[in-house]
């Protein structure tokens, strides 16, 4: 590897770790600032989701974070066309999400084209729907994969790190299943924002091992 192509993978990695910590932090930063600041000032269900917290006191970290997260994943290349393809459907889907919030009960109607929330809700929606399905694609899929050729060992770094993305992206879609199943099955107040929750945990480890923090080469 010549110095361009050390600084290029180095850069890489720094946007594949930014993902990772920009998804650990968002669920707990949300959280902490609903119960400690404004309560009194939020909207009943503002926990009932992550996308719920747009209409909380906690607006302006949901909407850096996730806005950040959006940019990071656009300005990502990964290898190849479908990784490519992957996060650009997801970073364009985060911003999606801020642009058409979704609906809560009782929250005062702001979002930047001013549309009622029933509209607003749908695209929010479909945009999470594209935004973790893309991921778990990314994460399952596209980051196990390895040179055309090259054959990994038992026990490896390299067979380690795809374990780890598919447990990350498996999680992932238990945590969602789980918890809109929750929600629509049992009635569970907090089973969505549960649910995100594990998802952006499974999916920062897995952005931090692509970056080289988890078990990085030797």
């Amino acid at each position: 590897m010549n110095k361009d192509q050390v600084a290029s993978s180095q850069s890489l990695n720094e946007i594949r770790n930014a993902l990772g910590v920009l998804g650990f932090f968002l669920p707990p930063i949300q959280l902490v600032c609903n119960l400690l600041f404004g309560r009194g000032y939020n909207p009943v269900g503002v926990l009932t989701s992550i996308s719920a917290t747009y209409y909380s006191v906690a607006f302006v970290p949901f909407i850096i974070i996730v806005g950040a997260t959006g940019a990071v994943l656009i300005l990502y290349r990964g290898y190849d066309v479908r990784d490519r393809v992957c996060v650009r459907i997801a970073g364009i889907s985060a911003w999606a999400l801020l642009v058409f919030p979704c609906a809560l009960d009782g929250a005062e109607t702001r979002n930047a084209l001013m549309l009622p929330q029933h509209i607003t809700n749908i695209i929010h929606l479909a945009s999470a729907g594209l935004f973790f399905g893309s991921l778990v694609y990314l994460i399952g899929w596209q980051f196990p994969k390895t040179g055309e050729g090259i054959v990994i060992s038992p026990k490896s770094r390299k067979w380690r790190r795809n374990i780890l993305y598919r447990v990350c992206a498996l999680l992932m879609v238990i945590g969602l299943a789980v918890g809109f199943g929750g929600k629509a099955l049992f009635g569970w107040y907090y089973s969505v924002y549960a649910g995100e929750w594990v998802a952006l945990w499974s999916f920062s480890p897995a952005w931090l091992t692509k970056g080289g923090l988890i078990l990085p080469d030797v």
